[in-house]
């Protein structure tokens, strides 16, 4: 086996588990979403309760539009539709030409 052929195996090997650990990530990945969204809206609210208390309620209204309108961004719907995910299937390997 040639160097070439053995990087050839060695590509295609890659691509098929780079294929598996790609549909694991996609399937694992709505789920942090929504842990993160989760995270930060706490860390908005946190953050804007401590302006409105460090400003003594100055800009209580701005804050409260500022903060729904973060709300609104981390509620906002993600899409549903998976993108496709191409599988590249290793070629067979090639019987050396004994001629």
């Amino acid at each position: 086996m040639g160097l070439t052929d053995k990087a050839k195996e060695l590509t295609d090997t890659a691509l098929l588990k780079a294929g598996e650990l790609s549909e694991v990530a996609r399937e694992k990945a709505p789920g942090y979403l929504d842990k993160a969204a989760d995270f930060a809206a706490k860390a908005a609210d946190a953050a804007a309760s401590g302006v409105d208390r460090a400003t003594g309620g100055r800009f209580h209204e701005r804050i409260e539009e500022v903060t729904a309108k973060v709300g609104a961004s981390l509620d906002r719907p993600r899409p549903t539709d998976r993108p496709t995910v191409v599988v590249v299937e290793p070629d067979e390997p090639k019987k050396p030409d004994v001629n």
